[in-house]
């Protein structure tokens, strides 16, 4: 038995694809395979967010904005600045008293 399915796919796609037709079951087999191995390895969380990556609705960011972001995503601590005057924990607590 067989099931026909239409799909929408960019112009570019479809030139590549045109001469390929007689292939399509196949690579879409093999697509599926690949995906559902790469996908069984990976956290629910990270299936979810390359489901939405591959269907568009966010985008991955750039590798030139990680490596922006990577000094403010380290693990170490960032060394707490030393101020003068009453702790904030005991002006809350003066403020509750009110």
């Amino acid at each position: 038995m067989t099931t026909t399915i239409s799909v929408e796919v960019p112009a570019d796609l479809a030139q590549k694809l045109a001469p390929l037709k007689p292939y399509w079951t196949a690579i879409l087999r093999l697509g599926l395979q690949h995906w559902q191995a790469s996908a069984s390895s990976l956290t629910l969380r990270r299936q979810v967010e390359q489901l939405w990556e591959t269907t568009g609705v966010i985008v991955p960011l750039e590798a030139s904005l990680l490596r922006l972001a990577a000094p403010y995503a380290s693990s170490t601590r960032i060394t707490p600045l030393q101020v003068g005057g009453q702790p904030a924990s005991e002006i809350i607590i003066e403020q509750r008293g009110r």
